[in-house]
């Protein structure tokens, strides 16, 4: 019984280690750089929203001015959704 749990964990293993060798062969390698740009960019956004809201959180921004910096940090996410959402959208 032992053996077999150690087999499976070993496939789990070697499967994990062994999926980024599986993506290079997969032909998306022709990614649009300004879909890049902008999925990093909306990443970075998420964070600064999480951050604000931990900043608040933790006391070090008051509530107003979390309210304001919550309100600009949406509008420009939903401004880089869009763009992405844009973009993709001529690619398919």
């Amino acid at each position: 019984m032992t053996v077999i749990w150690f087999l499976i964990m070993l496939a789990l293993v070697v499967s994990f280690v062994s999926m980024p060798f599986w993506r290079k062969g997969s032909g998306s390698t022709t990614e649009d750089p300004e879909v890049a740009a902008l999925e990093a960019a909306r990443e970075a956004k998420y964070r600064e929203i999480r951050d604000a809201e931990m900043d608040r959180e933790s006391g070090k921004l008051s509530e107003q001015d979390f309210t304001e910096l919550h309100a600009e940090l949406k509008r420009e996410a939903v401004s880089i959704l869009d763009r992405l959402e844009a973009l993709k959208g001529k690619e398919g």
